[in-house]
């Protein structure tokens, strides 16, 4: 998976869930992706890179980390 790809799962991660709606929108991750200092793709591509390989899932036109994101971001428990 590319680093952008990774970048986009974590921050689905990051902001969803607990204190936080449970899903979230392309566009609010565009915003959050954009300010990213290591973020350098197209959204796009990074979205469906990592809905693909399974890190993320669509529900609802929006979207949420899956289980499978736990390996990116270690220490990451639900």
């Amino acid at each position: 998976m590319s680093k952008n790809a990774a970048i986009v799962a974590r921050i689905f991660e990051h902001n969803t869930g607990g204190n936080n709606r449970p899903t979230i929108d392309r566009d609010h991750i565009g915003v959050i992706a954009t300010q990213h200092g290591r973020f350098d793709g197209d959204i796009d591509d990074s979205i469906a890179e990592a809905l693909a390989v399974g890190y993320i899932e669509e529900q609802d036109s929006e979207y949420v980390a899956t289980a499978k994101v736990w390996d990116l971001v270690p220490g990451t428990t639900r």
